[in-house]
């Protein structure tokens, strides 16, 4: 009798800001949501952020393409001496795009895949782009062993922030490992800079959990190691797979 194959492996591009190499198999859909809240402290100036929901679609369309959908609906409170004197609440981070797989794993070469998203000039006008906002990066990913990961990515990305346009260099790199078929733990590095601020980089650690074979939950948690970065965030979510 013929062996029934495995279902192909689960791998989400939450809760970290590192974007997996692997694509969503062809003939399924995968659905990434979660949440994060974020506190920072500038100027006197108290800033705390929520983004709930932040949610991600990923269609497995071809072998080694898949395309996405994503969405947020995010908040910012302004306080100085506890007093609330600025709010922005809507819509957030509408983006349509693709990953596609362009190298399999080759010794100490990488598997190398290729994100491109756009986002749309919609939703809350503090938090919309102007106009069609592009965001490019490569992903790379090398298994070390049959239980530790290094993945980093390298790439561009043009975003609104505190209501103006910025390009911005981003990079990160994450070490994750598997102590056991459930449990994932990972720590990350992660940062961005444009051509006239500072760079903006912090570092994350947290957990992921297989609750069943095509349903995981997360959490994670970071601070801001550099001045220009926020002081610390924290977030949870809950990732499912299902057949086409």
């Amino acid at each position: 009798m013929a062996q029934e194959s495995s279902p192909p492996e689960f791998e989400t591009d939450r809760p970290d800001r590192t974007e997996a190499s692997s694509v969503v198999p062809k003939g399924y859909y995968q659905l990434e949501t979660g949440f994060r809240y974020q506190k920072d402290r500038k100027n006197g100036i108290e800033q705390k952020e929520w983004m709930y929901p932040q949610a991600l679609l990923r269609i497995g369309v071809f072998e080694k393409a898949e395309l996405r959908l994503e969405g947020t609906y995010r908040r910012q409170d302004y306080r100085h001496a506890d007093l609330l004197f600025q709010q922005h609440k809507g819509l957030s981070n509408l983006r349509v795009g693709t990953k596609i797989k362009l190298a399999e794993e080759n010794g100490v070469l990488p598997e190398t895949s290729v994100l491109g998203m756009l986002e749309m000039p919609l939703g809350h006008d503090q938090f919309e782009p102007e106009k069609v906002a592009p965001q490019i990066r490569l992903l790379f990913t090398n298994k070390l062993t049959q239980n530790l990961k290094l993945q980093y990515n390298v790439g561009y990305r043009r975003q609104k922030e505190q209501g103006d346009m910025e390009n911005k260099l981003q990079y990160t790199a994450a070490f994750s490992g598997k102590l056991s078929e459930k449990l994932t733990l990972f720590a990350e590095f992660f940062g961005e800079k444009t051509k006239e601020s500072r760079p903006k980089n912090q570092v994350d650690g947290g957990l992921q959990f297989m609750v069943l074979p095509n349903l995981q939950i997360d959490a994670i948690a970071g601070a801001g190691i550099s001045s220009a970065a926020p002081e610390f965030f924290l977030g949870g979510g809950i990732s499912l797979r299902l057949p086409q």
